[in-house]
């Protein structure tokens, strides 16, 4: 979602302003060599403000948490 300019409230991105952010980190030069960052709006996403629907929440940089995520999933996929 995207804020209106004028902020008359919440508006859909295009479905090329959705897109935009994925080609940026799967083609740009630019990004050769990066991981394990977040990304919106074709930037690197700071920390979640309480009240804001942007960022990357704490859980989702929580190594242990990804640690846990990985072994339910590699335990429900009988890997």
């Amino acid at each position: 979602m995207r804020t209106r300019v004028g902020g008359d409230g919440p508006a859909w991105k295009t479905a090329e302003q959705g897109a935009a952010t994925s080609v940026l980190a799967a083609a740009s030069p630019l990004l050769e060599g990066v991981t394990g960052r977040y990304f919106e709006d074709c930037q690197e996403a700071e920390p979640h403000r309480p009240g804001t629907r942007r960022g990357v929440a704490a859980y989702a940089l929580d190594p242990e948490a990804a640690t846990l995520l990985w072994q339910v999933s590699v335990d429900l996929l009988d890997l």
